[in-house]
């Protein structure tokens, strides 16, 4: 929670946190308002792990109102995907680590790491149907043209959504992944 208010303006008074301010991580140093719990009963949200979208539509982030969690190790979750291409499956065993080990103590990290599983099983999904588009080009040829174009999108988008994932999760939200099927939650 420090990461992600350093630098920030408190809700209720608009105090900029600084790194060399005293007071616990949770808590604004000026009116003392805790930050999660300010944010909670502004938007009317019950319960401690709501997570709530942003207005605008077309983004894909979601804010986590609780606020429990750290982001580095959020960030990492998403970043151990492109790791996986040198280490193999660390992509994959790394959220579910984190998933099983912070599941009680780390809201954000939790959340992100199931979102990087999600990810990572809607990938091989779309691999599959591009597979399949290859076999039946072999009787209708356009079929090669269409795979070829979504394989060339999936392994840019494999690379670079871990990318946004990271960042947005290192400021202290949760990423959701566009056009990924939401297994678990």
């Amino acid at each position: 929670m420090a990461e992600s208010y350093v630098g920030k303006p408190c809700p209720k008074c608009r105090y900029v946190r600084a790194a060399a301010d005293t007071s616990p991580d949770w808590q604004c140093p000026k009116c003392g308002v805790a930050y999660a719990k300010f944010v909670q009963a502004q938007s009317g949200q019950v319960g401690a792990t709501t997570l709530s979208r942003p207005a605008s539509a077309g983004r894909a982030a979601v804010t986590a109102a609780s606020g429990g969690g750290s982001p580095g190790l959020a960030m990492f979750v998403h970043l151990s995907i492109l790791i996986g291409f040198v280490v193999p499956f660390f992509g994959l065993i790394v959220p579910i680590v984190v998933w099983i080990t912070k599941k009680d103590s780390d809201e954000l990290a939790t959340a992100n790491a199931k979102e990087a599983i999600n990810f990572q099983i809607t990938t091989i999904l779309w691999s599959i149907l591009i597979v399949g588009l290859v076999l039946l080009g072999f009787k209708v040829f356009v079929f090669f043209f269409v795979a070829g174009a979504l394989g060339v999108v999936l392994g840019i988008a494999f690379v670079v959504l871990p990318i946004v994932a990271a960042v947005k999760a290192n400021g202290g939200d949760q990423y959701r992944y566009p056009l990924t099927a939401h297994i678990f939650g």
